[in-house]
């Protein structure tokens, strides 16, 4: 037994703790390398990152420098085309009222078409007078019969409205009268 008794007092005397110890420092000092590690990584990370975005904020401000200088001539090209719009706006002012004086001139025509059909054989008119939507008409007929007849004949077209006999007079070439009639607005 003294054999088996000196196995056992042999292993007694191994002292495993510092083995431990040193592995556990090693470790411990891995671990310290890994966070510092980790650290200068995550640094350097940061730093690139910071770096990115100041360039890119510079890429920026240059295009919107460029965009501005852009638009600063743009600017000085419309204030040279400004006349040019003027003028076009006049213009097309000046066809408006072309065209509204071209769609007048059918209403008009048709007016003195009207008069024209209205008028009967013995009457002829010597005066036609535009005001606004006013129409004074003057003229001589043979007999009061025909300018009554003539006021009827105007009153049937669809001209004129509100025909009034403002005056008729005995000449010595016949009956001088004078009508006065409103026009519709589209004529006036």
């Amino acid at each position: 037994m003294r054999v088996g008794a000196g196995r056992v007092a042999l292993m007694l005397r191994l002292n495993l703790m510092p083995w431990r110890e040193r592995q556990r420092l090693a470790a411990l000092r891995r671990l310290r390398l890994l966070l510092l590690g980790s650290t200068v990584i995550a640094l350097f990370g940061v730093l690139l990152m910071d770096q990115l975005a100041r360039e890119r904020a510079q890429r920026q401000a240059f295009g919107n420098s460029a965009r501005q200088v852009a638009m600063t001539k743009l600017g000085e090209q419309l204030e040279q085309y400004a006349p040019i719009d003027q003028a076009y706006e006049q213009v097309r002012a000046q066809s408006a009222a072309l065209a509204d004086l071209r769609a007048g001139q059918g209403h008009v025509v048709a007016l003195l078409a009207d008069l024209e059909r209205a008028l009967p054989q013995g009457v002829q008119l010597t005066e036609l007078k535009f005001e606004r939507s006013r129409l004074e008409i003057a003229g001589l007929a043979s007999s009061s019969a025909l300018v009554a007849q003539f006021m009827r004949e105007l009153e049937r077209a669809d001209g004129l409205r509100e025909l009034e006999l403002k005056r008729v007079q005995s000449t010595a070439v016949g009956e001088a009268f004078q009508l006065v009639a409103l026009m519709p607005a589209a004529l006036s």
